[in-house]
């Protein structure tokens, strides 16, 4: 039997299921789902500034997890690199954090992006809204 479900055609994301994708719409089969944003500055270069590589490291771990009793595990990877700014602006905002007075501290994180890009965040957390309406999940096990 093939499974089929729709995602919608917003372009910059993956994603990744662990177990049989048939129980996903099973609210009595256990699901654990993560949605992360893509940080190649955590995620592929281990980044000391960002905690990204931690969260993906113990999603994708969940995941499996779950899958290995039964259910099944999602990671929806967006790739829309630091907030939607792009990965050059995330580092140059990353470069003024390290440098700002009194060290980096994650009270200043906004702060440091509008210095450097002009705006706090330009996340559209609306593609994510979309795109799990349209995967329509189970209620969320765990997260």
């Amino acid at each position: 039997r093939i499974s089929r479900f729709f995602l919608p055609p917003i372009g910059g994301l993956t994603v990744y299921i662990w177990g049989d994708v048939d129980t996903i719409p099973d609210e009595d089969i256990e699901l654990t789902i993560r949605v992360h944003d893509e940080c190649n500055g955590s995620d592929v270069f281990g980044s000391d500034i960002c905690t990204c590589r931690p969260y993906l490291t113990h999603a994708i771990e969940e995941c499996i997890k779950t899958a290995q009793r039964g259910g099944a595990g999602v990671v929806i990877y967006f790739r829309k690199e630091g907030r939607s700014l792009g990965e050059v602006t995330k580092y140059l905002v990353y470069n003024t954090r390290k440098r700002q007075e009194g060290g980096d501290s994650a009270e200043n994180y906004f702060n440091c992006t509008e210095q450097v890009a002009g705006v706090q965040d330009v996340s559209r957390l609306g593609s994510l809204r979309d795109s799990l309406h349209d995967f329509t999940p189970p209620p969320l096990y765990h997260f």
